[in-house]
C-alpha cells in the first residue's frame, strides 16, 4: 500500500510541475510584444553600384561561366523595425541574380530588418552572348522599398564573348589567331602526339580551374613585341598577383616540343612542366621573351627535362621559380628568377637544382645526369640563400655559370666566385608591386658578358653595348 501511494504522489507531483511549466510559458509568451514596423524608411546600401569588371558571356547552351559573387550590406538606420521589399527592375530576364537572407529574387518580399541592423545582399551575374567584338556594358538596378520610400542600387557588368574549348583534342595544324575575342578552355586541352598547333600574337587565353594544357605533340606560341600572348585563369576580374592556382598550367610530355616567345603565363599551379630529357639532341622546350609568374607551386619545372630559356622572367611562385628534378639539360641566358609574392611562407630557396629524386623522408629513389648552364641571370629573393643544390657524386652533375647576380651562401663552391656576383642587391624597381626592372646602381647594370648576352630584352628592347644582367635592360 505504501509503494502504491508513493507512485500516486510521484504522478501527482509531475502533473503539477508540467501544469506550472505550461502556465509560465503562456505568461511569458503573452508578455512578448510583436515588433512595430515603420511605415516609411530609407535603407542604405553599403555601395551605390555593384560593378563586375569584364566577365565572359555564356557558352551557348551552357550555364558556364558565372561571375564571382559580390557581397553588400543593407542597413536600417531607424530605431524601429522595417519590412522591406526588393525588386530587380530587369525581372526574371535580368542577367543579375540576387539573394537576401537566403531568399532568391528577382522579387523578394517582407524582409524584416531590426532597428539599426543590416541584412546581406549577394549578387551574381551570368551574361548571354552579345555578338560584339568588344566587351559590352550591361546595366540593371535593384530597388529596396519600405512603404513609399525606395533606394536604388545600380548593377553593371561588361560582357565579353569568347571562343570556348571544352575537353578538346586540338586539331592538327590548328590555329588560334583572334586578337579580339579570347579563347576560354573549359576542362583540359590536348595536342596529340605528332600533331602541331599554333597560337599567334595578341591572342588571350583563359583557363578554368580544372584545366591543364597537355602537349604530347608540338606547340608554337608566336607572340611579338607589340602583341604578346597572354594565358591565365578564367576570372579576368581578379587582380593577377593575388590569385595563384587558377588553372593547372602547361604539361609537356616526354618527346613533346614547345617554342614559346613573347608570352605571359600567369596564375597557374605549375606554369610549365617539361618531362624527360631530349631525344634528338635539341631542347624540347624553348622559351624566349616570356614571363611565367604568380604560380602556386612553381613557375618552371623540369623532371629530367630539356629546356632553353632566354630573356625570361620566372617570378612570384609559392615555392619555386625554377625546379629541376632528377637531372636533365637546361640553359638559361639573361633571365631573372625572383620571388616576392608572399602568398606562401617559404623556408627554402626558390631555385632548386638536383640530379636526384627523393621520397618525403629524403631517401634517395633515383638519380640521373644533370647538365645546366647559367649566364647573365639574376637569382634573388627575400631569403638569405635562394639556391638549393642536391647532388649525388656517383651521377654526373655539370653546372657552368658566369656573369650571374646570385643570392646564396651555401653554393659558392658550385657557382664560381671569380665569375659571378654574389649577394649584391640588383635593386629591383618595386618588389611590393612585383616590378623587376633595375636602375643604374644595380649590381646587374652593365655587368653582362657582351659576347653571350642576347640582342634584345624581355620586352624586345635593344640591349646596350655594355648590356645588363637579367631579363630587363635599363633603357
Amino acid at each position: 500500500m505504501k509503494i502504491f501511494t508513493n507512485k500516486l504522489n510521484l504522478k501527482f507531483t509531475i502533473s503539477i510541475f508540467l501544469l506550472l511549466l505550461l502556465t509560465s510559458t503562456l505568461i511569458l509568451t503573452s508578455c512578448i510584444k510583436e515588433p512595430s514596423f515603420l511605415n516609411n524608411a530609407n535603407l542604405k546600401f553599403s555601395s551605390d553600384t555593384v560593378y563586375f569588371d569584364t566577365i565572359f558571356t555564356r557558352k551557348p547552351g551552357s550555364t558556364y561561366p558565372i561571375s564571382v559573387t559580390k557581397l553588400l550590406s543593407i542597413k536600417n538606420s531607424e530605431n524601429q523595425w522595417v519590412k522591406a521589399n526588393f525588386k530587380l527592375m530587369g525581372g526574371k530576364n535580368s542577367p543579375f541574380k540576387i539573394n537576401i537572407d537566403g531568399i532568391s529574387g528577382p522579387g523578394i518580399q517582407d524582409i524584416e530588418i531590426a532597428p539599426n541592423d543590416s541584412v546581406f545582399l549577394f549578387v551574381q551575374c551570368a551574361l548571354e552572348a552579345n555578338n560584339q567584338t568588344q566587351p559590352s556594358l550591361i546595366i540593371d538596378s535593384l530597388t529596396a522599398t519600405v512603404g513609399s520610400k525606395s533606394e536604388k542600387l545600380i548593377l553593371a557588368a561588361y560582357g565579353w564573348d569568347a571562343h570556348y574549348i571544352k575537353d578538346s583534342i586540338l586539331p592538327n595544324n590548328g590555329l588560334w589567331n583572334d586578337k579580339i575575342k579570347p579563347y576560354v578552355i573549359i576542362g583540359n586541352a590536348y595536342i596529340a602526339p605528332n600533331q602541331n598547333f599554333t597560337i599567334k600574337e595578341g591572342v588571350q587565353v583563359f583557363a578554368s580551374a580544372q584545366t591543364v594544357f597537355y602537349v604530347f605533340g608540338n606547340l608554337n606560341m608566336e607572340g611579338s613585341k607589340e602583341f604578346r600572348i597572354k594565358i591565365r585563369g578564367d576570372k579576368p576580374v581578379f587582380q593577377t598577383s593575388l590569385y595563384p592556382n587558377q588553372w593547372g598550367g602547361f604539361y609537356f610530355a616526354p618527346g613533346a616540343k614547345g617554342n614559346i616567345s613573347y608570352s605571359d603565363i600567369t596564375n597557374a599551379t605549375i606554369g610549365l612542366r617539361a618531362d624527360s630529357s631530349n631525344l634528338d639532341n635539341s631542347f624540347n622546350v624553348v622559351l624566349k621573351q616570356t614571363k611565367i609568374q604568380f604560380c602556386g607551386q612553381a613557375c618552371l619545372a623540369g623532371y629530367n627535362g630539356s629546356i632553353f630559356a632566354e630573356n625570361c622572367l620566372f617570378a612570384d611562385a609559392g615555392s619555386y621559380s625554377f625546379l629541376a628534378l632528377l637531372g636533365g639539360d637546361y640553359t638559361f641566358n639573361n633571365c631573372t628568377f625572383t620571388e616576392y609574392s608572399y602568398f606562401n611562407s617559404r623556408q627554402e630557396g626558390h631555385v632548386a637544382i638536383t640530379n636526384t629524386l627523393r621520397d618525403g623522408n629524403g631517401v634517395l629513389l633515383n638519380s640521373k645526369e644533370l647538365n645546366i648552364a647559367f649566364s647573365n641571370n639574376i637569382i634573388w629573393g627575400y631569403l638569405t640563400d635562394e639556391i638549393i643544390i642536391d647532388k649525388v657524386s656517383n651521377t654526373p652533375f655539370e653546372l657552368n655559370s658566369f656573369n650571374n647576380v646570385l643570392k646564396t651562401k651555401n653554393s659558392l663552391a658550385i657557382f664560381d666566385p671569380s665569375k659571378n656576383i654574389f649577394n649584391k642587391n640588383p635593386r629591383f624597381t618595386d618588389i611590393n608591386t612585383n616590378l623587376y626592372k633595375i636602375d643604374s646602381l644595380s649590381s646587374a647594370y652593365q655587368s653582362a658578358d657582351f659576347s653571350s648576352a642576347s640582342k634584345f630584352d624581355l620586352l624586345g628592347e635593344n640591349r646596350k653595348i655594355k648590356p645588363d644582367i637579367g631579363c630587363f635592360e635599363k633603357q
